[in-house]
């Protein structure tokens, strides 16, 4: 029950955070301090740990709470839980993208986007 329990969370953790890692911050302390999961000074130590290793936040700070609260299998379940919502929504993104990329706007809106995406 506790696996499901994680990947649910860090699912709507992943799904309604938008700005990157540092962005679910305040969802991960309401949901993961409200559950009783841990404390917050147990949440500012994660924190610190995860901003210190190298990958991303979001799959750092998952890892640890997942595996703190159910071992090495809560901690597949919470980052299968907060990756899942962007990589679908990717999937969903790149089907629509092929469909429409012959269109003459889709065109001249990725020909405008080439010099932001190299700077």
């Amino acid at each position: 029950m506790i696996f499901l329990k994680l990947f649910l969370t860090f699912f709507k953790i992943g799904l309604f955070s938008f700005g990157g890692g540092y962005a679910m911050i305040p969802l991960i302390q309401s949901e993961v301090v409200s559950n009783g999961w841990i404390d917050f000074s147990t949440l500012i130590d994660f924190i610190a740990v995860s901003q210190s290793f190298p990958g991303p936040f979001a799959v750092n700070i998952s890892t640890y709470i997942g595996s703190e609260l159910a071992g090495f299998l809560g901690a597949i379940f919470a980052v299968l839980g907060v990756v899942l919502p962007g990589f679908i929504i990717t999937l969903i993104a790149a089907n629509f993208f092929d469909k429409f990329k012959d269109n003459a706007l889709v065109k001249g809106a990725m020909y405008g986007l080439k010099p932001v995406v190299i700077a």
